[in-house]
C-alpha cells in the first residue's frame, strides 16, 4: 500500500490569517516589537516556539508569548481559516484509489482534529499525526517518527510520499529517507520548494505527481 503523509497548514487548509493574529497577540503580551511583514509571512508552518525563539526572546518571554498565542488561537485565531479549493475532493479520490492517508503536521493534535473535522477532511485519514500542544512531540521530525511508529511504517519508507509546503516538511521527511512534494500554494518560498524532489502548483498538478509516483502514470 502506498502512503501519503500530508501537512495541514499551508497544504490542506489556509490558516495564516488566524496564525498571524494570534502571533501578533503573543508579541503584544510580552511587549515585543512587531517584525516586518516579510518576516511575519514566514511564521506559518514551524513550531511557534521556534519562531518566537528566532526573534531573540528569552525562555521566559517565549513561554509567555506562546501561552498567549495558544489561548488566542483557541478562542479566535483557529476560526479564521478555510480549506484550499479542491483538496477535500482530492483526499476523497486518493482514499477511493486505495492510498493510506496520514497527517504529519506541526499543528497541535487538538487543533488539527477540529480543523479537519470542520472542513470535512478528517474522515479520509487513516491516522492523524500531529504535534502535542503540551509535550515533547513538537518538531516535524518528531511527528513523522510518531506516525511511522504508530502505523508501523519504518520498513516501508520507499512507499511513502510527504506532501507539504515548507522547508521543515522537506527536511523532516528527508531525515527518514522520504521524498517530498512541495505545494506552491502554501507559505513556502521558491528556494524552499527547490529542495523538494517534486513540486505541484495546484491540486490537479499534485494529483498527477502522486499518480506518477505511485506508478499509475508516466515516469517523473
Amino acid at each position: 500500500m502506498k502512503t501519503l503523509f500530508l501537512d495541514v497548514d499551508g497544504t490542506l487548509i489556509d490558516s495564516f490569517p488566524g496564525i498571524r493574529a494570534s502571533f501578533l497577540h503573543g508579541l503584544e503580551t510580552v511587549g515585543w516589537p512587531r517584525p516586518s511583514e516579510e518576516r511575519i509571512a514566514l511564521i506559518a508552518g514551524p513550531p511557534m516556539e521556534q519562531t518566537l525563539q528566532s526573534l531573540g526572546m528569552s525562555p521566559a518571554q517565549v513561554k509567555a508569548a506562546f501561552a498567549a498565542y495558544m489561548d488566542h488561537h483557541a478562542r479566535e485565531g483557529r476560526a479564521n481559516s478555510q480549506p484550499y479549493e479542491g483538496m477535500r475532493e482530492l483526499l476523497a479520490e486518493w482514499k477511493e484509489q486505495g492510498f493510506r492517508l496520514c497527517t504529519a503536521t506541526s499543528k497541535g493534535e487538538g487543533f488539527a482534529r477540529i480543523s479537519l473535522s470542520e472542513f470535512g477532511m478528517i474522515e479520509y485519514f487513516d491516522f492523524i499525526g500531529a504535534a502535542q500542544e503540551a509535550g515533547p512531540r513538537r518538531t516535524k521530525s518528531a511527528v513523522i517518527s510518531h506516525v511511522l511508529d504508530s502505523v508501523g511504517l519504518h520498513d516501508q519508507k520507499d512507499k511513502i510520499l510527504m506532501i507539504g509546503d515548507r522547508s521543515h516538511d522537506i527536511d523532516g521527511a528527508a531525515g527518514f529517507g522520504i521524498d517530498t512534494v512541495a505545494v506552491t500554494w502554501g507559505y513556502g518560498t521558491p528556494a524552499e520548494h527547490a529542495t523538494a524532489r517534486y513540486t505541484a502548483t495546484d491540486p490537479g498538478d499534485l494529483d498527477a505527481v502522486v499518480q506518477r509516483w505511485a506508478g499509475r502514470g508516466a515516469n517523473l
